[in-house]
C-alpha cells in the first residue's frame, strides 16, 4: 500500500474528514449556460474551476472533487456541448486545474480526489446500457485521472447500484487508491432506497466485497434526511462513511433550482451526522465554500484537523 493511500485512510479512520461542496451551481452562477456540459469549462474557462477549488480551500475543505462528474464517454454523448469532447483530455486537464489550486504549502496536506458520476443512461429493462459499455466508458476516464495523479477515487450520485459497480471494477482494474462510492438513496415509507430499490444492507455488501475502501451517499436528501440515513449505515459497517447532502430541497424557479437552506443549520446537521458515526462528510447541491466553512468552523475547534 503507497504511503499516501495509508495517509487517507488513516486520515479517514482516526477523526472527521470534510469534503467540499457542490461545482455545478458555482458554475452556473459564474456565467455557465443552460445545457452545457459543465466539463466543457475545463478548457474554454479553467479560470473559474480554479476559482472554486481555491474557494472551496480557503473555506476548509480538506478533499477537493475535480471538475469531472460527468467527463465519462457515454455521458459527455448526450450534450452538444460535450460530444466533441475527449474525455481523456478533459480528465486529465481537471486533475492539472485541481493541483494548481493546491500548489500552495499551506495546502500540502490536502487530497484530491477524482470525480465520477454516471453514465445517464440505464440498464435494462429501462434503457439499453450493458455492463461492457459502462465499464469501458467508467475505465477510460478512472485510466485518465490516476495517470494524472489523484489521490483517490469518488465516485458519487448513483442511483443504480449495478452501475456503481461496474464504476467500481473499472478504477480497480487500472488503479490501487483509496475507493468512494456514494449511492443516491430517496426516503420511501418503508425506508430508504435507490432509485432501483437498492437498500443500505445491500450497498454495504455489494460495495465493500466489490473493492471499495468506504461508502455512503449524496445528493437528493436534505442534511435532515441525511442524518437518518447515517443512523441506518453505521451499524451495518466499521468501513468509512462519507455523507454529503443536499443544501435542502431545490425551488425550481426560471428554470434553475435554488436551494432555500441556511448554512449555519446545514452546518449544524454536520455536526449531527459526525456523531450519528460519519467519517466524512461534506455537500453537494447548493452547498457553497460559505456552507463549508460554517461546517469547518463548527466541526474543527473540537476535532483535530489538518492545516
Amino acid at each position: 500500500m503507497s504511503k499516501l493511500k495509508m495517509d487517507f485512510l488513516h486520515s479517514l479512520r482516526r477523526r472527521l474528514v470534510l469534503f467540499d461542496g457542490g461545482m455545478g451551481a458555482m458554475l452556473i452562477a459564474a456565467g455557465l449556460e443552460p445545457g452545457r456540459a459543465p466539463e466543457s469549462w475545463l478548457l474554454k474557462r479553467p479560470e473559474e474551476i480554479t476559482t472554486v477549488h481555491r474557494a472551496y480551500l480557503e473555506a476548509g475543505a480538506e478533499v477537493i472533487v475535480t471538475a469531472t462528474f460527468g467527463a465519462n464517454r457515454l455521458r459527455l454523448a448526450s450534450s452538444p456541448s460535450g460530444c466533441a469532447l475527449d474525455p481523456a483530455k478533459l480528465n486529465s486537464t481537471a486533475v492539472r486545474i485541481a493541483r494548481e489550486a493546491l500548489s500552495e504549502e499551506k495546502y500540502a496536506n490536502r487530497f484530491l480526489a477524482g470525480d465520477i458520476g454516471p453514465t445517464g443512461r440505464f440498464f435494462p429493462p429501462i434503457g439499453a446500457l450493458t455492463q461492457e459499455e459502462a465499464r469501458a466508458s467508467f475505465r477510460e476516464q478512472a485510466e485518465a485521472l490516476e495517470c494524472a495523479g489523484v489521490d483517490l477515487f469518488l465516485i458519487e450520485t448513483m442511483v443504480d447500484l449495478r452501475e456503481a459497480m461496474e464504476a467500481l471494477r473499472a478504477v480497480r482494474d487500472v488503479s490501487n487508491r483509496p475507493v468512494i462510492v456514494c449511492l443516491t438513496f430517496e426516503r420511501k415509507p418503508r425506508g430508504f432506497f435507490t432509485l432501483f430499490g437498492d437498500t443500505p444492507q445491500k450497498a454495504v455488501d455489494s460495495l465493500l466485497s466489490g473493492g471499495a475502501d468506504g461508502l455512503g451517499a449524496n445528493c437528493t436528501l436534505g442534511s435532515g434526511e441525511m442524518i437518518e440515513l447515517a443512523c441506518l449505515f453505521r451499524p451495518l459497517t466499521e468501513a468509512p462513511l462519507l455523507f454529503q447532502p443536499n443544501a435542502g430541497q431545490p425551488v425550481i424557479g426560471e428554470g434553475l433550482p435554488t436551494y432555500r437552506q441556511q448554512p449555519a443549520e446545514f452546518a449544524e446537521d454536520l455536526k449531527a451526522l459526525a456523531q450519528a458515526g460519519a467519517n466524512a462528510v461534506g455537500g453537494c447541491c447548493g452547498a457553497t465554500p460559505e456552507f463549508i466553512r460554517q461546517a469547518h468552523d463548527r466541526l474543527f475547534p473540537v476535532l483535530p484537523f489538518l492545516h
